[in-house]
């Protein structure tokens, strides 16, 4: 196993465009890009992304462990067997992913953007998910439980196979979007 340990990339490139059985250490990855990045097997521990377009990168059996991820951006990315802890992804915008097989525990999504993403096999557990916009997501056997979705708005998504479960739901907005009747959402607490 490689380690990366105390290392400043900020505006910079990696050193590779993949990396497998890598653990990145109290790693700062700020105000730069990862295009066409692949990382297998890989642990992040207390590493910075902030500011960051992350951009048709692949994360295969990966572990995001107290990671800073405020205004980072991911589009066209694939996780799979991904897990997260005590990470902070405040206001980025995640587009046209795909997550399969994800855990995100005790975590902060807090303002961001999720629109087009492609979710199977994904469970969030007790987040912070104050003021998300999701939109036109496709979801497959998903979960959300006991996580904070307090004025989260969900425009043109079928949560027929995303299940809310012991969330704060109260003022959720609603728009052109389809079964949330599964969900157990209040209906008098849902703006449409």
């Amino acid at each position: 196993m490689l380690l990366i340990q105390n290392k400043n990339y900020n505006h910079k490139n990696l050193e590779s465009d993949i990396f497998e059985d890598t653990v990145f250490k109290k790693v700062y990855i700020k105000f730069t890009s990862l295009i066409n990045t692949k990382f297998f097997n890989c642990n992040f521990i207390e590493v910075d992304f902030g500011r960051t377009d992350i951009v048709n990168c692949n994360f295969i059996n990966c572990n995001f462990s107290n990671c800073e991820l405020f205004h980072t951006n991911f589009k066209n990315c694939i996780f799979e067997n991904v897990n997260g802890s005590n990470f902070d992804l405040r206001a980025g915008i995640l587009v046209n992913n795909n997550f399969n097989s994800c855990n995100f525990f005790n975590s902060c999504f807090r303002g961001s953007k999720m629109s087009n993403n492609f979710f199977e096999k994904f469970n969030i557990n007790n987040c912070d998910m104050k003021n998300i916009i999701f939109e036109t997501n496709k979801y497959v056997t998903s979960f959300i439980k006991f996580s904070n979705l307090f004025k989260t708005k969900f425009i043109k998504e079928n949560l027929k196979n995303l299940n809310l479960e012991k969330c704060n739901t109260f003022l959720c907005t609603l728009e052109n979007s389809e079964g949330y009747e599964v969900n157990n959402i209040d209906k008098y607490s849902i703006i449409k």
